[in-house]
C-alpha cells in the first residue's frame, strides 16, 4: 500500500464520517422526540456546533480509512500494526469527540472512550490471530499432501 493509495482511502472515507454522525444524530432525535441540537466546547451556537461537528466527522472518517492502511504493511507484525491502528485512531476519536461535544471534557469521559477502544481493539486482534492461525494450518496442511 502506497501512501498515495493511503490518502485516497481516506479520503473515501470522509463521506462516511459524515453518514454516520447524521445517522446518530438521527436515531438520538428520534429516541429524544426532537432535533438533537449541536452544541460544542467551542460554541452553543448551533451553525457553529454544526460545522465542528461536520469537521470532526471528515476528519474522523479519514482516520478511520487511512488507517485500515497499515493492516496491509506486510512486514509489520500484527500487534504492531493494531497497536499503530489504535494509536491513529483514538489519538484522532478522543480529542474530536471532546472538541465536537460527543464526549465530556472530563478524564472519566475519556477514560471510558478509551476502555472501550482498547476492548475493542482486543478483539479485533483476537480475530484476526485465530483466522490467520487457521489459515497458516490449512495452508501447511495443503503442503504435507503434496
Amino acid at each position: 500500500m502506497t501512501l498515495k493509495k493511503a490518502l485516497l482511502r481516506g479520503l473515501l472515507g470522509m463521506p462516511f464520517g459524515i453518514f454516520i454522525n447524521l445517522t446518530v444524530m438521527l436515531l438520538i432525535s428520534l429516541t429524544e422526540g426532537h432535533i438533537i441540537s449541536y452544541r460544542t466546547i467551542l460554541s452553543d451556537d448551533p451553525v457553529t456546533a454544526f460545522l465542528v461537528n461536520y469537521l470532526v466527522s471528515l476528519l474522523v472518517g479519514f482516520a478511520f480509512a487511512f488507517g485500515s492502511a497499515i493492516y496491509e504493511v506486510e512486514r509489520w507484525s500484527m500487534t504492531k500494526q493494531t497497536f499503530l491502528h489504535f494509536v491513529l485512531v483514538t489519538g484522532t476519536f478522543i480529542p474530536g469527540a471532546v472538541l465536537a461535544g460527543w464526549s465530556k471534557p472530563e478524564l472519566a469521559s475519556i477514560l471510558m472512550y478509551i476502555g472501550i477502544f482498547i476492548l475493542i481493539y482486543i478483539l479485533i486482534w483476537v480475530v484476526q490471530y485465530s483466522f490467520w492461525k487457521k489459515r497458516i494450518q490449512s495452508i501447511n496442511q495443503k503442503l504435507k499432501h503434496q
